[in-house]
C-alpha cells in the first residue's frame, strides 16, 4: 500500500480516537454536571468528531486518488480539496477555497471514501435520524455562530434531536465502514 495512503489511514484512526474520547469525556461531565455549558460542550465535541472524521475520509480519498488517479474524477478531487478554479484578470487559472454546505460535504466525503475502497455507499436520508441531523446542524450553526442568547440555550427537544442525530450518524459510519470492509475483502481476493 502507498505510504501516503497508510499515513492518511493512520491519521484517520488517531483523529477518531482523540475526538471520540473528547465526546465521551464531555458526555460523562454532562451526566455529573448537567448544565447549558455541559450540553454546549458535548454538542461542540460531537460536531468536532463528525467534521473531523469527514475531513479524514477526504484525506484518505485524496491519498488514494494521488496513488491511483483513475479512482476519482477531476471534479471529485477538486471538491475533496475544497477548491474551485477561476481565471484571474490575465486569464491564468487560480485555485480558491470552495467550502460546501456541511451535510452534503459529509455525504460526499463518505461516498468518495467508499469509492476508493471499490464500494458504493448512499447515506440513508429517508430515516428519521436524518431529519434530526438536519436539526442538529442548525443547533451547531447557532452554537458556532451565535446571533443571540437563544442560540446558546438548548431545550430538551434539542437534546433529543442531538441524540437521534448522533445515533443516525454512527449507524451511517458503521454502514460505510462495513461496505468498505466487504469491498476490501472482495478486491483482495481478485487482486491477489
Amino acid at each position: 500500500m502507498n505510504a501516503k495512503v497508510v499515513t492518511a489511514s493512520v491519521e484517520l484512526k488517531k483523529v477518531y480516537s482523540i475526538l471520540a474520547e473528547d465526546v465521551e469525556e464531555a458526555r460523562t461531565y454532562g451526566q455529573t454536571n448537567p448544565s447549558g455549558f455541559a450540553h454546549r460542550s458535548l454538542f461542540r465535541a460531537t460536531f468536532a468528531l463528525i467534521e473531523g472524521l469527514s475531513f479524514q475520509f477526504r484525506s484518505v480519498s485524496l491519498a488514494c486518488a494521488a496513488a491511483m488517479p483513475q479512482l476519482l474524477t477531476t471534479a471529485e478531487v477538486s471538491l475533496l480539496k475544497e477548491e474551485k478554479y477561476k481565471l484571474d484578470n490575465k486569464g491564468t487559472p487560480k485555485a480558491s477555497a470552495d467550502f460546501q454546505k456541511l451535510l452534503p460535504n459529509i455525504f460526499f466525503s463518505m461516498r468518495c471514501y467508499a469509492k476508493v475502497h471499490g464500494a458504493t455507499f448512499e447515506p440513508d436520508t429517508k430515516n428519521h435520524g436524518y431529519e434530526s441531523m438536519q436539526k442538529f446542524v442548525s443547533i451547531r450553526n447557532g452554537l458556532e455562530h451565535p446571533k443571540s442568547a437563544s442560540n446558546l440555550e438548548n431545550s430538551d427537544e434539542d437534546l433529543r434531536h442531538a441524540m437521534e442525530a448522533v445515533m443516525w450518524w454512527k449507524n451511517e459510519v458503521f454502514r460505510l465502514l462495513q461496505a468498505c470492509d466487504e469491498a476490501d475483502e472482495y478486491w483482495k481476493g481478485r487482486l491477489a
